[in-house]
């Protein structure tokens, strides 16, 4: 439930939200791209308590428990810097819970076997893809201010630059085990958290260009997650075929 209780306010009010923790409040599509990509692990995680599986599960806790280990990782870089808050330091304190619980899972359930492959070559093309731009956009912001200032922003509050990366950077660990399973079995839910996170990333970005806010993170986010979007849409509604 962190991820929805950290994404939602991030994707819905980041501005009020950046006033609460004491943030700058510049740059808001980071905020609201750092929110799409949590309120898909709130998703998937819902949908996988609902129906108790365990296949499909397991890359999204990978995932997970990247998120939580890079985001460990955001927090000391701003504690090394001295940039202490209550926010850094809740979000910090997270990130070890998380990775702590969610590892403990994963090695009590480690050894399973993925089945057989079974989905066609076109959708290993899309999910190679979309694991390369989520790695690109989850490694590219924690260098916070070279990222900011070559995708036009100030990137003044650089943590929320690398928590919003850490959140992306999980997904392309999760596209890796999406690959070397290939079988729709194990991989349909992490299709779904990457709908969701691109669908709701598409309409962020393509607000801020409407908004007159050209950017080329926002130009490049809407031609990529539009793209994944809809193909990922087509995955998941033939089934992996």
């Amino acid at each position: 439930m962190g991820a929805a209780a950290l994404g939602l306010p991030l994707y819905v009010f980041p501005r009020p939200f950046a006033a609460i923790a004491g943030l700058a409040g510049d740059d808001l599509l980071i905020y609201e791209l750092g929110g799409a990509a949590m309120l898909g692990y709130a998703v998937a995680l819902v949908i996988a308590a609902r129906r108790g599986e365990w296949r499909p599960l397991r890359f999204v806790l990978m995932a997970t428990y990247t998120f939580g280990g890079v985001a460990l990782l955001a927090g000391l870089v701003s504690f090394a810097s001295g940039t202490i808050t209550g926010f850094v330091l809740i979000t910090t304190i997270w990130g070890v819970l998380v990775g702590w619980i969610v590892g403990q899972i994963l090695v009590a359930r480690r050894g399973l076997r993925s089945g057989p492959r079974d989905v066609a070559g076109w959708v290993a093309v899309v999910l190679a893809l979309a694991t390369l731009s989520a790695a690109v956009f989850g490694l590219g912001p924690q260098a916070a201010g070279p990222f900011a200032a070559l995708m036009g922003y100030r990137g003044t509050d650089e943590y929320v630059y690398r928590l919003a990366g850490a959140a992306c950077f999980g997904y392309a660990v999760m596209g890796i085990g999406e690959l070397r399973s290939l079988h729709w079995g194990d991989i349909w839910l992490a299709n779904v958290m990457a709908l969701v996170f691109n669908g709701l990333a598409f309409i962020a970005a393509l607000l801020e260009v409407l908004a007159g806010r050209a950017t080329l993170l926002a130009l490049l986010v809407t031609a990529a997650a539009g793209f994944f979007t809809v193909a990922i849409a087509v995955v998941l509604f033939r089934r992996g075929r």
